[in-house]
Parts: C-alpha cells; structure tokens; sequence
C-alpha cells in the first residue's frame, strides 16, 4: 500500500532504506509476463491515451485488439454519480454486434462486448472514466519444494503463535477470502464461516463457465462459495482447492490432523468465490495451465471487493486476501493505467472502512516488478521468504512490495478434510491477511496505513538487490507487532 500519509512515510523510512519511500526508478524488468522484451530503455509505457480530461481513458493495445478480433468483452467504468442503466442503453444502440453482457451488480461500471464503433461512442461520451478489458487473472500456486513443510514452520517463524498465546487470536474480526471457494465442512473452519458469495461469469467467447452453485453469475449466502461442485472437479479432483488452503493459512483452528492453528484461529472467515471454469486450451495457457482451469475475470473481482465493503462493518472485516493476479510487472505504483489498475476504486473505498488488501506479489521471478492487482498503490502487496528468511527464489521483488511472509511449503487445509503443501505468494499473502486481524483486535482504532506501518517497523529486515538498487522489505513479526497492545484488549 503505497498511498500512505507523510507519517507512515517517515516512519518506514526509520526502519527501512530511502528506497522504500523514494520514487521508484522507472526500469522494468528484463521481460514482460509472456516473455516479450520491454523497449531497449527498460520503461514499460503504459500505453494510455485521453486527448483531454474529459475524455475516458483507453489503452492502445485494447484498440489494436479490438481490430484483431472484432470484439472485446470489456470494462465500462463510470465517472462518479452517473447512471449505468442510461450508459448501458446507449451501448446497446451504438452498434449491432456489441452488447451489454453484465449491468446490474454495480453502480460504477457494467462489462460488455465492445467494437470498433463503440468504442468510438465511448470515447466521446463524457459518462465514462476509462474502457479497459476485462482480463483474466490465474491463481497458479507452486508445487510444494523440498523446504521442510508445515504451517506450524511458519507460525513460529512470524510469532504469530505466540501473539496467539498473549490474546491475539483474532477474535471479533473477519478475514475475507476472494479465490476459488472454500470447503464448508473441513474440520480446518468448523463454526466460523460467517458469510458467503459468488461472482463468477459464463461467456461463451472465452469458453467460461460459472462456479456458482446456482449457476448463475452471482450467489449469496451459506453455500454460495462452496468448493465441493461438480464444477470444481476435474479429472475427478477437485481443481477448487486453492481458496481452502488460503483461507486455512490465514485463519485454520488446530483440530486433530492439522498442522497448527492458522495466523488468526478465531477470526471468521468471508469467503468469496471469483473464479470460472474455462475449457478453452489457448485462454488457459495464456495463463500458463492446462485446459480445463479456473481462471477469474476483473469483473469478477471488482463486484466481489464491492460486496465485501458492503458488509465489512456488519463482520468486522479487518482484511480481504487475492491471491491472484498476473501480466507485466510494474516497477512503480500502476494508477494510471486503466487496466492494471481496476481495482483500485474498490481497494479505496475498503481502505476507507479500514480494510486491508492483501494481495500477492506474483511467482514470476521478476526481480524489480509486481504485477497486477499488486501494483496498485492502495494494495498490501506482499513476496514470499523461504525458512532462512530470504525471498523465495520465485517470488517477484522490490520496492513495490510492501511485506514479506513465509511462502514456502506451506502446509494447510483443501477440500475434503484433508491438508498439503503448496509455495507461493499465495501462500504469503494470507499470512498478512491473518496479521491483520490480529492487529484489528489489538489495536481497533487502528487504520491500514498505521496497522501496515506498525508491520513493516517491528518486522525482521529482509535486505536484496532489486534491478540496480538495494531494498530492505520487512517480513511479519506478528509477536513483535502487537507486543504494545494492551492485555485488556484481548480479553
């Protein structure tokens, strides 16, 4: 989260070196996402262009696409206090073959198929903020290494099982998972899924289809996130798993058979269900997986992170957890850019409720760069360190990462009452996520930036090169952090 006061600025830099807080160099690293060489000068443009501020913001790739592939299923987002309904009437009549695919879940913006002449209508409308595809976005974990596994390992290594010993349990809170669903009878959750949801999209141009049980593109309530579907089974194993052992990393009760109590054993958890199910071979390995796979549209997601800010005071939500994302890495915060950058809206209105967004950094090894959503100046982007507190050889790096936690061989719970290892940012990412409860319960008037601060101050300094530049990047200390609590709070 890089839109921080000038006091959570000053603060980081006591304990970390002026590159955290200084402007980034503009360099990217030395490849984008699928391998394609950025420009001979290392900056990667981003490739956006509005003639003046009143003009929506659309990229040059989306244009060029369009005129590759006629149509392009797209994100409309509105200026504030417009009406969708009037937008979304107006692109229906602009052109025969565009079509408005989903407009009622959201006040701010609608997806629909774009072409050529609407996207000229677009462009002149003075409604609309920006145009942006509606991507798809991976949640690809790591086969687990041969580290010694077990999330017993790395809540010790963050303290968080002691911080659970002094009180802080998360107790009174509630982490939000936005993945693939979770397993609602897995021993790991017993008694503590508050709440439920869906947003998950069929389209018959990506080959997608909905993981919603309701099979329809949104679900709420008990059982709308469940991971147990027949959807969820490929090859009669169930390709859902991920979110289970997500939400099990940020917030698992010890019971008999698991490895340990997760970060936050007594916080409760809102798990979201974001992913489709595709069938389409090329769109999964543009994503690098093999076809079938989950994969979760931006449309998705947004609607998802507006559900949870509607009823994060209801569940005392202290933080949501995307363990997703992918593209290019970004060496500097991506705001400006439409698309990288679409949650950004969402990621402020919870930052405004005092909602962490934890998202991970990516696996692509970039060394300077994260990628999206991480890239977002309003996200708690967050890397993966091995046991000997090192980034972890996959993990993307540098001054855009505001944490490290323990993303190696992690131990946790997926569907079926059963537990395994798996490596990633996914894997460090809820780690965070469950820190964040137990700073809500220790320090309840806390914001994000001054939670987010407090972490990287009494965090254990992780010291790496970056592209040219030396970075320090703390990695939780979750004993450490709320050491200062006082013991009547976690009465």
């Amino acid at each position: 989260m890089r839109l921080r006061s000038l006091l959570a600025c000053a603060a980081a830099l006591a304990i970390m070196s002026a590159a955290l807080c200084a402007p980034p160099a503009l360099r990217a690293d030395t490849r984008h996402a699928w391998g394609t060489p950025v420009p001979p000068d290392g900056v990667i443009a981003l490739n956006v262009r509005a003639k003046d501020a009143n003009e929506p913001v659309v990229s040059d790739a989306l244009e060029e696409e369009i005129r590759t592939k006629t149509r392009v299923r797209c994100i409309i987002q509105l200026k504030p206090d417009q009406n969708v309904r009037a937008v979304a009437n107006d692109v229906e009549k602009a052109s025969e073959s565009g079509r408005v695919l989903k407009s009622n879940g959201s006040s701010s913006f609608f997806v629909a198929e774009v072409d050529l002449r609407t996207l000229a209508e677009l462009r002149k409308d003075p409604r609309v903020q920006a145009v942006y595809k509606d991507e798809l976005s991976a949640a690809a974990p790591l086969a687990a290494s041969a580290m010694p596994p077990g999330l017993d390992v790395s809540t010790n290594l963050i303290g968080s099982n002691r911080a659970n010993a002094a009180g802080w349990t998360g107790r009174g809170t509630t982490v939000a998972v936005l993945d693939t669903g979770i397993d609602r009878s897995h021993p790991f959750f017993a008694g503590r899924i508050v709440d439920e949801a869906c947003f998950s999209s069929s389209y018959a141009r990506d080959g997608t289809v909905s993981l919603c049980p309701n099979n329809r593109p949104s679900q709420t309530g008990a059982g709308a996130a469940d991971a147990r579907t027949a959807r969820c089974l490929l090859d009669d194993a169930n390709a859902c798993f991920h979110g289970s052992h997500v939400a099990g990393i940020a917030a698992g009760r010890l019971v008999p058979g698991a490895p340990s109590n997760g970060v936050a054993p007594e916080a409760g958890i809102l798990a979201v269900q974001v992913f489709s199910r595709l069938e389409n071979p090329l769109s999964c390995a543009l994503q690098r997986v093999r076809a079938p796979c989950l994969l979760s549209y931006t449309s998705d997601q947004k609607l998802a992170l507006q559900y949870v800010a509607r009823v994060a005071r209801l569940h005392n939500v202290a933080a949501v957890n995307l363990s997703l994302g992918g593209g290019e890495p970004f060496t500097r915060a991506c705001d400006d850019d439409p698309a990288a950058a679409a949650l950004k809206p969402e990621f402020d209105a919870l930052e405004r409720l005092g909602v962490a967004s934890v998202v991970a950094a990516g696996n692509e090894g970039f060394t300077s760069g994260v990628t999206a959503p991480a890239c977002v100046s309003t996200a708690v982007a967050v890397g993966a360190s091995d046991a000997g507190d090192a980034p972890a050889s996959f993990t993307n790096r540098g001054p855009l990462v505001d944490l490290f936690a323990p993303g190696v061989a992690i131990r946790s719970s997926v569907p079926g009452g059963t537990y395994t290892e798996l490596s990633g940012t996914s894997m460090a990412a809820p780690h965070v996520a469950g820190v964040f409860a137990l700073m809500r319960q220790a320090y309840p008037r806390f914001s994000v930036a001054q939670a987010l601060q407090r972490l990287q101050a009494t965090g254990r300094r992780l010291r790496y090169t970056a592209g040219r530049m030396s970075v320090t990047t703390a990695r939780i200390d979750a004993e450490q952090a709320t050491a200062a609590a006082t013991a009547r709070s976690a009465a």
